[in-house]
């Protein structure tokens, strides 16, 4: 089965654009920002400890005690 298939059958109503899940299934869409004050990108060591620190801490608590768990992510460029 190819990719787009597979988009199609979970996410009938949004095409494959990340930030298009906002309104159609607002009941499962969530972000979390890399950086204070929304920043995106690290530009330095200290920015990058700190975003892999979110990152981390966000896999920790989002990760079931039993079974599998599923990540959508989504780069909006």
């Amino acid at each position: 089965m190819l990719l787009t298939d597979l988009w199609q059958q979970r996410w009938p109503s949004c095409p494959p654009v990340g930030y298009k899940l906002r309104e159609p299934y607002r009941n499962v869409w969530v972000r979390f920002h890399s950086l204070p004050e929304s920043k995106r990108y690290p530009d330095n060591e200290s920015e990058y400890s700190v975003v892999l620190g979110r990152y981390n801490t966000v896999l920790e608590i989002g990760r079931p005690s039993r079974g599998a768990c599923r990540w959508r992510i989504a780069d909006p460029e």
